[in-house]
């Protein structure tokens, strides 16, 4: 039996931490067969503390959406699964052993660092590695072994103090000491905890060696350099660890030199909001420019005096930011043109078919069913032509706000081309999205479009196609063939109503 297994089953006076018992709802949810959006969102939403924080952080320059995210059914619809419980983990476990503080444990910290590692992870993770949406919580709790063996072995805390300890590494002490290192005692824990290998196994590994298993070597090796750009930014020596953190980049990843400062930069101007979000101050904390001028100092080959190099360097990070600003604003405004349309402000056709493909894997992963609804106004010509395209377009205007406001937070509402929609409703069954599609179609003839002193109304014709991968594999172009002869069936029997037609299995 291994120390960890013993300290495992001979767990003296209970102090093992256990985590809350939302992380265990979510973890059990996440480890469901076909995990669900509503059941997760329901778990997360009975926190309104961390679902806000969750909304703060989906919303961050880290992830970027296109548009905003309002509620936690959109958050898991576009972020996905993985990435929001793990956002929600991060701030459970944090708040959880903020609130246990022991006396002689700097948790503020801890925390500042791996916050800190985490927020570096992500962004180097971006550059080097495939997307991981793990990264985040792994390097969040690369350290967690050490906070635990702190709480739970009365001798663990001398280390700290030890002759030895300034001769040799953590890990190496522990090892004498202990016979397991912090890294091999938080993963393990996470394990028993219910934590996902993807977390787990690069925690084990993040000290590096040359038997890492092919699938966590990338991750491992990624918050190991967060580690280390996370230690500079929280008063280490920098010069050194500065110097090792580059050359792993440029050598190992080849990212060229003004890449890797411009990263620095992200990294202290990310961790300092995302800090805020996890409530941990972030005083004391060196920014980029402490840190590239405590490096130019010592390495720089410039004969410029401190005052000069400051001030030159202020200036360089000045324009660097605004052209940075600017960048990100012009790249905010591409993403949302590239799949608005520009009439309606639906998603456009491009993003319908980005987003269908992305349905059909989720499906296919989770076993989960959908249905497509797609439907044409009635007679639109006729308005055209009797009232101009101008009249044509306000309808089409309106139809769209009144569609987007009753369809779910979950829905994905598209104009799909001229007097065409479609939209896609995600875990909905045939007679769910019947009875959605009817509501629609009844609120659609109700409706009045105010044009040149005139009151102008139309309908539609729908159409329906249900997905169930347990019933038969169809591919994207099938499925809308389905719906649009359901929709043309529709206007063959008189239009104003909704037609599916029979699908073969």
């Amino acid at each position: 039996m291994s120390a960890i297994d013993q300290l495992l089953s001979h767990d003296q006076c209970n102090r093992l931490p256990t985590p809350p018992a939302i992380a265990l709802r979510i973890l059990e949810e996440v480890h469901k067969e076909e995990p669900s959006f509503r059941r997760l969102a329901t778990v997360i939403a009975a926190d309104p503390a961390l679902t806000t924080r969750v909304l703060r952080i989906a919303n961050s320059a880290m992830y970027a959406p296109v548009a905003r995210i309002n509620n936690l059914e959109s958050a898991l619809t576009r972020l996905g699964i993985t990435t929001v419980t793990n956002i929600a983990l991060s701030f459970i476990l944090v708040g959880h052993f903020n609130a246990n503080k022991n006396k002689g444990f700097n948790f503020t910290y801890f925390w500042k660092r791996a916050v800190t590692s985490a927020v570096s992870a992500n962004l180097i993770a971006q550059k080097v590695c495939k997307a991981n949406d793990n990264i985040f919580i792994t390097a969040l709790l690369q350290d967690i072994g050490v906070l635990i063996a702190y709480l739970c072995l009365d001798d663990y805390k001398t280390i700290f103090d030890q002759e030895q300890r300034r001769q040799h590494t953590l890990k190496a002490v522990e090892q004498e000491c202990f016979g397991f290192a912090h890294s091999q005692l938080g993963s393990e824990i996470l394990a028993h905890w219910g934590v996902p290998e993807a977390i787990c196994q690069p925690i084990r590994y993040h000290h590096l060696s040359d038997d890492i298993p092919e699938p966590y070597d990338c991750p491992a090796h990624v918050i190991n350099l967060a580690d280390k750009i996370s230690a500079i930014f929280h008063g280490r020596p920098v010069p050194e660890k500065l110097k090792v953190f580059r050359k792993t980049l440029e050598t190992r990843y080849h990212l060229s030199e003004s890449s890797i400062t411009t990263l620095i930069e992200e990294i202290s101007e990310r961790s300092m909001q995302i800090l805020a979000f996890f409530e941990i101050p972030s005083d004391e904390m060196k920014s980029a420019a402490e840190i590239l001028q405590d490096a130019n100092e010592q390495l720089s080959k410039l004969n410029l005096t401190n005052s000069q190099l400051l001030d030159q360097y202020r200036q360089e990070k000045e324009a660097a930011v605004l052209e940075r600003q600017e960048l990100a604003s012009v790249n905010t405004e591409l993403s949302r043109l590239a799949f608005e349309d520009s009439l309606t402000g639906l998603y456009n056709l491009r993003y319908f078919h980005d987003y269908f493909d992305r349905e059909l894997q989720r499906s296919a992963r989770y076993g989960t069913v959908f249905t497509l609804l797609m439907f044409d106004i009635d007679d639109f010509k006729a308005i055209n032509d009797t009232h101009g395209h101008q009249a044509g377009d306000q309808v089409l205007i309106e139809i769209a706000s009144l569609s987007r406001n009753m369809l779910r937070n979950t829905d994905v509402m598209v104009r799909y081309g001229g007097e065409e929609f479609a939209a896609l409703l995600p875990e909905t069954s045939l007679t769910q999205a019947h009875e959605i599609a009817n509501r629609l179609r009844q609120e659609i003839e109700k409706l009045t479009v105010a044009w040149n002193n005139k009151k102008l109304q139309v309908t539609v014709s729908m159409g329906l196609a249900f997905y169930d991968p347990e019933q038969g594999k169809k591919n994207k172009n099938e499925l809308i063939d389905i719906a649009d002869k359901g929709l043309y069936q529709s206007k063959k029997a008189g239009k104003n109503c909704i037609s599916l037609p029979q699908q073969d299995n």
